[in-house]
């Protein structure tokens, strides 16, 4: 028997815990119960570019998302309580090794939104074309010193230094990420110019100045009572005529304060305590702390969709050495559940992506022979 989700909660008084409007204008999606009903969630449209069947495995399903919501679905899928089977496209921490990162990570280890020039463009060049971004937007020379925050596994720093041999300081909380890129470094005879610091961005020496300072997807661990703070650390640190350029996720301002004060799937199970900030959270926190101002901001969010695709390909194509390394089942599909509902946000615009460039008012010796910022070709 198929109803659709209309006829369902007409003849039935079922009402929705969430609101399925706008996914289910991209998406038509039988969900397939036991006992043979389906119910249809979408309409047959012109919008409609994904066909998916989601099937259900075990009748506790219902109930998760009736009480749970957005986290009973997440924790449904990790139960294998239900499965999608789509027709077209497949199923849209630091405390963790190198060794995991690297099986669905590039060669780069640029665990951050790539950008692509081309729908078919490999990984590791869109990673590149991200860092190249950066680098340029930054305005970086052979004089200036730079601070990342954040480091990572010290790709930026690599390529930082072979396009314009810069002064690099960059800090992490990872010890294993530190073993990991000061290795890099050493082995690409950049040792000499790059330090990298194992510390908390606030515990960064103040004994010098930066000329810029680079931060890419690391605020959104900040946390929000923290925005103005790293703000004005940031300040403290930057030079007179300096630049701030960070890129991070965000979460459309409508939604902030709700978001924040909640949880989801994310910060229940990948990053314990993010919160992915608002365009207005950030100006506004800029604003109050620092003497900052912005210069340029571009959303790159597109381009987080088949970043998180390919991550996902290859997570699932190591799936066996990933579980090698230690790793059951409900893991697999727990990373599996967080590619996917990162995907769908990006896809649907309900997620961005943005590059900024920061800097104090006049400053002309930064930004004057510069009639514009760089920015690479949108992904379509």
């Amino acid at each position: 028997m198929r109803v659709s989700f209309s006829q369902l909660s007409g003849s039935t008084g079922f009402e929705p815990t969430f609101d399925l409007t706008a996914a289910t204008e991209m998406a038509l999606i039988p969900v397939c119960c036991d006992g043979g009903t389906a119910i249809e969630f979408g309409e047959p449209s012109d919008k409609c570019r994904v066909k998916s069947i989601l099937r259900v495995h075990n009748s506790s399903f219902h109930f998760k998302i009736a009480a749970e919501a957005d986290i009973g679905l997440a924790n449904a899928y990790i139960k294998e309580y239900f499965s999608f089977e789509d027709q077209e496209q497949g199923l849209l921490d630091f405390l963790l090794s190198n060794e995991f990162f690297s099986l669905f990570l590039d060669e780069t280890m640029s665990y951050s939104c790539g950008m692509f020039k081309t729908e078919d463009e490999d990984l590791k060049t869109a990673q590149l074309n991200k860092i190249y971004s950066l680098i340029d937007k930054a305005r970086v020379n052979n004089e200036h010193a730079v601070l990342e925050i954040g480091c990572g596994w010290g790709s930026l720093a690599i390529e930082l230094m072979t396009r314009t041999g810069c002064s690099y300081t960059g800090n992490t909380l990872s010890e294993e990420q530190l073993k990991y890129a000061e290795r890099k470094v050493k082995e690409a005879g950049l040792e000499d110019n790059i330090k990298f610091l194992l510390c908390d961005y606030r515990q960064v020496p103040c004994s010098r100045k930066f000329d810029r300072i680079i931060s890419c997807e690391m605020i959104e661990h900040v946390g929000h009572e923290y925005m103005e703070e790293f703000f004005s650390c940031c300040e403290s640190l930057l030079a007179e005529d300096s630049l701030l350029v960070l890129q991070y996720s965000s979460m459309p301002d409508n939604r902030y304060d709700k978001n924040r004060r909640s949880s989801d799937f994310t910060k229940e199970y990948i990053f314990p305590g993010c919160c992915i900030p608002s365009l207005s959270r950030i100006t506004s926190a800029m604003s109050t702390s620092s003497n900052l101002c912005v210069e340029h901001v571009e959303n790159i969010g597109i381009h987080y969709h088949p970043t998180l695709l390919r991550w996902r390909s290859k997570f699932a194509t190591n799936k066996q050495k990933i579980m090698r390394l230690g790793f059951d089942e409900r893991f697999i599909r727990m990373w599996d559940y967080y590619f996917v509902y990162c995907m769908a946000g990006f896809k649907s615009r309900t997620l961005g992506n943005y590059q900024m460039v920061f800097s104090r008012p006049g400053n002309t010796k930064a930004l004057g022979d510069h009639p514009a910022f760089p920015s690479k070709p949108k992904f379509s």
